[in-house]
């Protein structure tokens, strides 16, 4: 059975071994509601799991426990400045339904989306689309059920979100 602990684990190791090529500073962390926490990339050190939690160790030698139940999405963005710009594309006006999907995956945003990337669990790319718009359809009907990681690169913020293919 794949789990969120996978899932993260996965989007984690893409991101340290370099496979997620974050265009941005930052790493925010999503969990529901809450505004989302940034991290800078240049801060860390390494991330473990263990027990349905992800250590972040940073290069200063301090350390924070994310619990990965909490952990709705990772996204990348670009920063300016002390933080993050305030003209950089809004998370959530990126759409990908329906979740689950069985064919057909639309992607829409307000912005232009430069390419989306489906990875497997195992951080294979399984399908890389050139889009050039702000959306996008996606035929996914030969891979088998599962949960997969799609990449969804725009301008100035990367987006990383699960989807489940019934």
């Amino acid at each position: 059975m794949i789990t969120k602990k996978k899932l993260l684990f996965a989007a984690a190791l893409m991101l340290c071994l370099g496979t997620v090529q974050a265009q941005g500073t930052h790493l925010l962390v999503h969990s529901g509601a809450a505004a989302a926490q940034t991290i800078a990339l240049s801060s860390i050190d390494k991330i473990t799991f263990s027990d349905g939690a992800a250590n972040v160790s940073y290069r200063d030698g301090a350390s924070e426990l994310f619990n990965l139940s909490s952990i709705s999405r990772l996204t990348f963005a670009a920063s300016g400045g002390t933080g993050i710009k305030n003209d950089a594309p809004d998370v959530s006006t990126l759409r990908l339904y329906p979740n689950p999907v069985r064919d057909k995956l639309f992607v829409t945003g307000d912005s232009r989306i430069e390419s989306i990337t489906v990875w497997g669990l195992q951080g294979n790319v399984l399908l890389r689309s050139n889009v050039q718009s702000s959306s996008a359809t996606l035929s996914l009907g030969f891979l088998p059920k599962g949960i997969y990681v799609i990449q969804v690169k725009r301008a100035d913020a990367i987006s990383t979100q699960k989807i489940i293919k019934q």
